[in-house]
């Protein structure tokens, strides 16, 4: 299929977005069902669909054989993109708790995107407490 853009980029380099959050989802070896709910939310919000039959193979090859993260993100050379990609992974990587082999793979993504590391860190620290306080949120809710 021809390289036709998706906003600034071009399809490649968002069926390898795609790929990078596939990576992250099976980093820990277990797939969940609120972290397959979040990829192929984030899939579609490229403008791409989950269904796309480059992104269903791209996606499935890297849910059954991960592919070391550093290899990945060699193609991702775009500053915005890379910040983008290291958003939406933080956003899969906690959307079923962050397990250690996830903050390895962000710790690696950051420091290959030449992320600030400790604004890195702050993004991760920052989304999870904003879950809680959204969690919070919802249990005051439900007591009024």
């Amino acid at each position: 299929m021809a390289s036709e853009p998706i906003g600034p980029f071009v399809r490649e380099e968002v069926v390898q977005f795609c790929r990078v959050l596939a990576n992250m989802v099976a980093a820990d070896h277990k797939i969940t069902p609120e972290e397959r709910t979040e990829l192929e939310n984030v899939i579609a919000g490229t403008g791409l669909s989950p269904d796309d039959p480059d992104v269903k193979q791209a996606v499935e090859e890297e849910l059954k054989k991960p592919t070391p993260i550093e290899k990945l993100l060699e193609s991702i050379n775009s500053p915005g993109l890379r910040r983008t990609l290291y958003r939406a992974l933080v956003e899969i990587a906690v959307s079923d708790g962050l397990h250690p082999k996830e903050e390895e793979t962000l710790a690696k993504t950051a420091k290959v995107f030449g992320l600030n590391e400790k604004a890195a860190k702050d993004l991760v620290k920052w989304t999870l407490d904003s879950i809680a306080q959204e969690k919070r949120e919802h249990e005051i809710m439900n007591k009024l």
